[in-house]
Order: structure tokens, then C-alpha cells, then sequence
């Protein structure tokens, strides 16, 4: 099972693809021989506890899986002033 995160691009405000930049991707490519018990249970953890949904899913002729799942990104704006 191979896991990778792609972060959200850097966009500029207004432009088509503005929309991609509220999301992070985290791609989960699963091999044939892989127990589809055991990739549920991934899944299912990264939807619990990392706050993850479900996107997209894909059956290669193979046997092989990938899963596209993606979380928001909240930008937070520090409160705190310091002058130095």
C-alpha cells in the first residue's frame, strides 16, 4: 500500500483553478495481493481520525486500487500582534 499526501497548490485568487486550493489530496494506491479488509480499515481510520473523505476510486484490470481522499484546508490568521 502506498500513501501520499499532495498538498494544496499555490493559486492565484480568482483564477480557474482557484477551487483546488481549499483541499489537500492524500492518494492510496493498493497492490492486487492486498486484503480489501485491510485497505477498508485504512480508509476507514483516515475518514475517522484524519478527517479525510472519500473523492474518488478506481479498479485497474490488474486487480490493483487507487483512492483519491481529500480534507479541507483551514487557513487560521494569526491573532496575536507582536512588535518587536
Amino acid at each position: 500500500m502506498i500513501e501520499k499526501i499532495i498538498p494544496p497548490q499555490q493559486i492565484i485568487a480568482g483564477s480557474p483553478d482557484a477551487a483546488n486550493q481549499r483541499y489537500e489530496y492524500l492518494v492510496i494506491t493498493t497492490l492486487p495481493h492486498e486484503q480489501r479488509s485491510l485497505v477498508r480499515g485504512v480508509l476507514r481510520e483516515h475518514a475517522e481520525y484524519g478527517k479525510w473523505e472519500l473523492m474518488r476510486s478506481c479498479l485497474y484490470q490488474g486487480g490493483g486500487q487507487k483512492y483519491w481522499m481529500r480534507r479541507r484546508v483551514m487557513r487560521v490568521n494569526p491573532t496575536l500582534n507582536i512588535r518587536a
